[in-house]
């Protein structure tokens, strides 16, 4: 007994009663749909996980964490060395005042 071919349309019925059965999607003409991407596992949370989420390195609070180790933070040493020469020159903020009749606001409206 001789094997009967299957047409290609019974074929298509085929694989769109698969496809409605499974909820695939249907492609009959293989486009390209991206769908794999799609059912690939997310990569952000695992980027999220491995990173380490506290991370705040600086001088500053490194010197505060560890005063034995005497670290230096050479941007704000410059910044106080510029400060102390510009008040040395007279070019520095100006005094605040400890109470009210010091202020120069009050001094202007008289």
């Amino acid at each position: 007994m001789a094997a009967a071919a299957i047409t290609p349309s019974r074929l298509a019925a085929l694989t769109r009663a698969r496809c409605a059965i499974f909820k695939t999607a249907h492609n009959s003409t293989s486009a390209r749909t991206g769908a794999k991407y799609f059912r690939a596992r997310l990569r952000g949370p695992s980027m999220v996980n491995y990173y380490p989420q506290d991370i705040d390195l600086s001088m500053s609070k490194l010197a505060k964490e560890w005063p034995e180790l005497e670290l230096v933070n050479f941007a704000e040493a410059q910044r106080l060395w510029d400060v102390d020469m510009k008040r040395a020159r007279g070019k520095g903020a100006p005094a605040k005042a400890k109470d009210k009749s010091q202020s120069r606001r009050t001094q202007r409206r008289r």
